[in-house]
């Protein structure tokens, strides 16, 4: 059942790309779907200090909170945006290759680069990991949780150079610890047919589940882009970032009212987070 949705989610991908609009920008936006955010002007820029210089992901917690993970330190430091400052850390693990972190209800989960997941509470940082098999060799950099499903989305950056053509999305039973691809991406169905093959990137960075439509946002930091999908895995938009705007944009994460935030390393300066409003 499992590879037969999968299948199905790359053909209607693949059809849904014949029925999108483009703009002066190189934007596509499928007709009747309605785009809730400006990404040429964000709402606010915060400026993080130089400990998130390196900020490898975010997620929303509670209250007017964000936590956010350090690339390789094995900290998590909570954000307070309406103050702008780090009102906390805790430290939950060893260095490593930390690449996304979700928070579900009071528990926070990160993932690293290899797909394994850690799961903590705040008040007591003791780490206990989830390992699950996955097909083929697999980097990852993004970690979503979908509330309707029950299970975590974690998108492939990359895999075998053969296979790399359809970027992969994987959903993952932390109760059952399996995985299993949920959706597949064919590059040949994201980009206009006239755009060359070698400038066909798109390298998933961030994943995120949008909190009142349910699609699905993946951004990626290689090729400077964000698409989003339905739950059905139709294209519904694939949104052109400006590099100097977004200079390496690695996070990504909704409130509960949708305003949407985006995380993105200094590379050399300071770290930030722009602050999206939802608009109805």
């Amino acid at each position: 059942m499992k590879k037969i949705l999968y299948s199905c989610l790359i053909a209607s991908f693949a059809l849904s790309s014949c029925h999108s609009q483009k703009s002066e920008k190189k934007n596509e936006v499928v007709s009747d779907f309605k785009l809730n955010y400006n990404f040429s002007k964000p709402d606010q820029k915060y400026i993080l200090p130089d400990v998130l210089e390196e900020i490898s992901g975010l997620s929303y917690y509670k209250g007017n909170q964000l936590v956010c993970l350090n690339d390789e330190e094995g900290k998590v430091f909570f954000f307070d945006y309406t103050t702008g400052k780090i009102v906390k850390e805790i430290k939950f693990g060893k260095k490593g290759d930390y690449e996304g972190i979700e928070a579900v209800g009071e528990k926070i989960y990160v993932m690293k680069s290899n797909g394994e997941l850690y799961g903590f509470l705040p008040e007591e940082p003791r780490e206990s990991i989830i390992s699950v098999d996955f097909d083929g060799q697999n980097e990852f950099e993004g970690l979503s949780y979908d509330p309707r499903h029950k299970y975590f989305l974690m998108a492939v950056k990359q895999r075998e150079k053969e296979l790399d053509d359809v970027k992969v999305v994987y959903a993952v039973s932390a109760s059952q610890k399996k995985a299993w691809k949920v959706i597949g991406i064919p590059l040949e169905a994201l980009f206009d047919k006239n755009v060359k093959k070698k400038e066909r990137v798109f390298k998933p960075s961030g994943i995120s589940v949008h909190p009142l439509s349910g699609d699905i946002y993946i951004l990626a930091s290689v090729g400077k882009k964000l698409l989003i999908i339905g739950d059905d895995g139709k294209k519904k938009a694939f949104i052109s970032l400006d590099p100097s705007q977004y200079i390496q944009p690695e996070g990504i994460c909704f409130s509960p009212n949708g305003d949407l935030f985006i995380s993105s390393e200094g590379k050399g300066g300071a770290g930030y987070i722009l602050k999206f409003s939802y608009k109805k």
